[in-house]
């Protein structure tokens, strides 16, 4: 049984709604990223932390304005990365 090629990607994002990062947002972007098996981190203000850690997001400090990059390794890379982003613009349409 063939085991299926790792990917690694990286997409970049200007986070734009108010509040920035803040409990609520970190909470729903933390439930959508452990619905994949790709291990995936978010690198802001200096700080590289795990997409599925509340604490580890909430002490990068990203508020509005932020670049952030995240990275997703694994089989479904790219399905993760596409699923954040998606996450990530809802919030800001939900004013959050």
């Amino acid at each position: 049984m063939q085991q299926a090629a790792k990917k690694s990607e990286t997409r970049r994002i200007l986070i734009s709604n108010e509040s920035g990062l803040h409990a609520r947002p970190v909470s729903e972007l933390v439930r959508c990223a452990m619905r994949f098996k790709s291990e995936i981190t978010i690198e802001a203000n200096g700080k590289r932390c795990s997409a599925i850690s509340i604490m580890d997001i909430m002490t990068a400090d990203i508020r509005k304005g932020t670049e952030i990059a995240i990275r997703a390794e694994g089989v479904d890379a790219d399905k993760a990365l596409e699923a954040i982003e998606n996450c990530l613009k809802q919030l800001v349409d939900k004013g959050f």
